[in-house]
């Protein structure tokens, strides 16, 4: 049930992935409600208990393998919207490092077994369980029949998905460019087996759980978390991750999750078309297939087994503590009025300008530099890098700006924080859509060109003062008009900044109680119009005050520039490696 890369159409997944998006944002603001330091490991369990249960394979008819998904049991202890959450970060973990499932499919797979399964599982078992005791044998068979249901309802939607590709997508010849089987061979290919083998098992695995939690642990049955609910948990789960080469024992794939090789091989051929109702596979490997088969490499696809749990669990744990995280930052900005928001925006802003002077200051590498060779030195090099038709050699780049920047004291979070991260989401959007059409490996160009520049250029920034940038320009003939509107654009931004921070701490001090979200509206549209009127005003002023001070766009510093030898050496080094950049680049 896993689909991997290759078998859905582009479009198809983007549209699985913009169907499960609603749930997962409505899940993570239903997890923000009830947010407590309790649903991270309560999350992790489940999460990790459905990532191992996964990996205890079943011989299904045919030839083929299954295996449970313990989403079942994940609805009734953690309810529908944190089910979504478990499950998915689960399928993400498989997929992103060990390859079970593909990247391009994620959407479809969480939608499938995430949002489905946890939706069909909570309401078969609220339905049959209402009003029944904790203790009740009742609640054992309602749980039993929510697994059984959830995961042949999931079932049935990927074998529509998978089916419907024949149909939709074709190439000239009327060959099939993704999935090859129709709706009429999909379907009862992959029912037979979940509706015998993999069904019960999924039965049996959600009511023996909730036979044991009634037993040892009926808090979580209510509702109820604490750290000592959950140690048992993890115990089992140690224990069922000894348990996982076992599950190897069942030899096979599961059925539409065959490699591109595999429609080659004679062998595995045959065994499909068993699997299928003896409808031979087409004799070439689908193109659209095949070309989307290549797009990811799994990191830990050949892990063996116990070593695969044990970093899937961690893998797990860690991103359900992001997961709680960013469900506590949501509320906070949530729960924080506009005016609030405002501040801390202004405040972060202030602290960046603050402490990229502070850097400037500092006795590291690059500040010791001829601001003058640094502005030649790096313009070459970001010259080299969009230059570059080579992934090695921005990469080289890359990893000399991040050389100089730890031999200049420059703290790697500011960077991630300042630079990185804000590249990667803005440069990622862009790129997203072009993994699926031309490949990684223009996104990888994209990124990696956007992410070396910023780099590059934060260097400058932060190892040499504002005005000695200036002045630099200017001395390398940069005209005057471009210089004048960089020192005024960069003290004009803090000087509006400084009055939008005035007025809104007024407007906090005059006002009482929480805002509606109209009368924040309306703050806002008339705090952006007065303060559009005294940036104009503020314009003004500032022009006039450089102009009597005597300011005609050229940049003056109290310490003259002197280039000394260590300075030419920097400057041959910038010079050798822009050209072995370009040379290797080309």
């Amino acid at each position: 049930m896993h689909i991997p890369d290759g078998y859905l159409s582009p479009a198809t997944c983007a549209t699985l992935y913009a169907g499960a998006a609603p749930f997962w944002w409505g899940a993570l603001r239903r997890v923000r409600r009830g947010l407590h330091t309790q649903m991270v490991p309560l999350l992790s369990v489940f999460a990790a208990f459905s990532f191992i249960i996964m990996m205890f394979n079943l011989p299904l008819p045919g030839g083929t393998t299954g295996h449970a998904v313990g989403v079942g049991v994940a609805a009734i202890v953690l309810g529908p919207w944190a089910s979504i959450l478990a499950i998915s970060v689960a399928l993400m973990i498989q997929a992103i490092f060990f390859g079970d499932g593909g990247i391009t499919a994620i959407g479809a797979n969480c939608f499938n077994m995430g949002v489905i399964g946890s939706l069909v599982a909570y309401a078969t078992y609220e339905l049959i369980s209402r009003d029944a005791p904790v203790e009740s044998p009742r609640r054992v068979w309602a749980a039993g029949l929510a697994g059984y249901l959830a995961i042949n309802f999931s079932a049935l939607a990927a074998a529509i998905e998978l089916g419907i590709q024949p149909q939709l997508y074709q190439d000239a010849t009327g060959a099939a460019l993704y999935a090859p089987y129709p709706l009429s061979i999909a379907i009862p290919a992959m029912m037979a087996g979940h509706l015998t083998v993999a069904g019960i098992a999924e039965a049996v695995v959600s009511a023996g759980v909730v036979a044991y939690l009634q037993k040892s642990q009926p808090a979580l049955l209510r509702g109820v978390v604490s750290t000592a609910t959950t140690k048992p948990l993890w115990v089992v789960l140690a224990l069922l991750a000894i348990l996982t080469p076992f599950g190897v024992l069942a030899m096979g794939s599961a059925w539409g999750e065959w490699s591109a090789g595999d429609f080659l091989h004679p062998e595995t051929r045959r065994q499909i078309a068993a699997a299928s109702g003896g409808h031979e596979l087409p004799a070439q490997v689908p193109a659209g297939l095949q070309r989307l088969a290549r797009l990811w490499t799994a990191p830990l696809s050949y892990a063996s087994q116990i070593p695969a749990a044990i970093a899937g669990m961690l893998l797990i744990m860690g991103a359900c503590w992001c997961i709680v995280l960013l469900a506590r930052r949501i509320r906070l900005r949530r729960n924080a009025s506009f005016v609030e928001r405002s501040l801390a925006n202004l405040v972060r802003a202030s602290e960046y300008a603050a402490s990229a002077e502070r850097v400037t200051e500092s006795p590291g590498l690059f500040q010791k530099i001829d601001p003058r060779v640094k502005v030649v030195g790096l313009l070459l090099l970001i010259v080299a890098v969009a230059a570059a038709r080579e992934l090695r050699v921005i990469a080289g780049v890359f990893g000399f700006a991040l050389t100089m920047a730890l031999f200049s004291r420059i703290s790697l979070r500011k960077l991630a924080t300042w630079v990185w991260i804000p590249v990667l989401l803005f440069t990622g959007i862009i790129a997203a859509p072009a993994i699926l059409l031309t490949g990684p490996r223009s996104a990888a160009f994209l990124v990696g060109r956007a992410g070396t520049t910023a780099t590059l250029t934060a260097l400058l920034v932060l190892t040499t003062p504002w005005a000695w940038v200036l002045k630099s320009l200017r001395s390398l003939q940069c005209p005057a008009v471009f210089v004048a509107i960089l020192g005024m654009t960069y003290r004009y931004i803090f000087e509006i900044m400084r009055t939008a921070l005035d007025m809104l701490e007024a407007r906090r001090s005059r006002t009482v109680g929480t805002l509606t979200p109209l009368e924040s509206r309306r703050l806002a549209a008339s705090t952006v119009g007065v303060l559009l009127s005294k940036s104009f005003q503020l314009s003004g002023d500032v022009h006039l005050a450089m102009q009597s001070r005597g300011f005609r766009g050229e940049a003056h510093v109290l310490s003259e520039f002197r280039a000394r030898t260590a300075d030419w050496c920097w400057l041959g080094l910038f010079v050798t490696l822009a050209g072995g950049a370009l040379w290797w680049g080309s």
